[in-house]
Parts: structure tokens; sequence; C-alpha cells
């Protein structure tokens, strides 16, 4: 992965992003149909720039803990994924016999627009800080020509569900390059 590979958590302390160390895209197929996987893991959040600790008696200056450095640096890094944990599905594409690598140039998946009760019925989890909720993803594919390889930017909503917020108030953008498309097993 090139330092390029990037996940923004606007209104985080490190506006230019984190790495990603980690990132996975594999396929299943369920029922004749074509199912993705993702798996994507940041470096440690101060990988790249440390942020001075304020004094102890600073550490409530900030508005909330998305903006407190320290709160994100307890938890080093983010993982977003729906083969890491059980229960997450990732999500279908299509018809086994329709999938091409034509048919997803330019694809983007909208997956848990209406987020399930129930957050193991999400297509993805999340580690933040501490394990949270992930939803409202749009994903989007776009093939480099004449090869297997696509550019790939992943959105999303976050609820801090861990700290029992439900509402999904804070977002992320991972933009990745040059990711070559998985393998179709044939179903079995």
């Amino acid at each position: 992965m090139t330092t390029r590979n990037r996940i923004f958590f606007p209104g985080n302390p490190w506006p230019e992003g984190h790495p990603i160390e980690e990132f996975r895209w594999t396929a299943s197929v369920r029922n004749n149909a074509v199912w993705f996987d993702l798996h994507l893991r940041s470096e440690d959040y101060e990988a790249e720039r440390e942020i001075e600790a304020p004094e102890e008696d600073d550490e409530d200056d900030f508005p909330s803990d998305w903006e407190a450095p320290g709160v994100w640096t307890n938890y080093h890094r983010c993982t977003i994924s729906s083969t890491q944990w059980p229960n997450y599905r990732g999500f279908a594409v299509c018809p086994l016999p329709a999938f091409s690598l034509e048919r997803i140039d330019g694809f983007e998946a909208c997956v848990d627009n209406a987020p399930p009760a129930d957050p193991r019925d999400n297509a993805f989890h999340i580690y933040l800080f501490s394990h949270g909720t992930v939803a409202h993803h749009r994903i989007r594919f776009e093939r480099i020509a004449g090869t297997d390889r696509f550019d790939i930017v992943w959105t999303g909503k976050i609820a801090l569900s861990f700290g029992g917020d439900p509402d999904f108030d804070r977002a992320f953008t991972a933009t990745l390059f040059d990711v070559a498309a998985p393998c179709i097993p044939s179903e079995p």
C-alpha cells in the first residue's frame, strides 16, 4: 500500500487523515450472487504526526472526545471490516452470471442506508474508540483502464454507540488506489 491510501475522520485532530496499513477486498458467491467483503485497518493515529498531550488539567478543554487527541491515541487505530468479527456479512453486488470487471467499473454500492435495529445485522463493524456502529456506506469502484485494478472511495457514517450514542453523526472517507479486483470463486 502506498501512503496515498488514507482514511479521514472530519473534525478529528488529524485533518490530513491517517495512512491505511491494511486493506483487503475479497469476494464470495452466495446463492448464485457475488458478494464483496472489505477489511480496512489504519496505521496508528499518530503514525505520521504526534500531537502533544495537554496538561492533565486541560484534558477537558476539548468540546468532545472526537476532538481530543488523547482519546484517539488511547485506542491506537481504526478497523472497519465485514470479515474480522463474526456476524458481519459484506454486501451483495449482482447475480454471478452478470458479474464482470466492466460491470463494476463505476459501480457504487449503497450499504446499510437504513441500518438494522441490531448492529450485528450491519454489513460492517468498526473499532474506533472501542467498538462502535457504522452504516450509510457508499463504496465506489473506478477501474484503472486496461487492468484488473481499481481505485475505491468508501464513505460512511459512524455512531459512537459504545458510549451510548446511537446517532450516526460522525463520518469517514477512505481513499484507496490501485487495488486488485478479487477472484470470483465458483459457487460450492
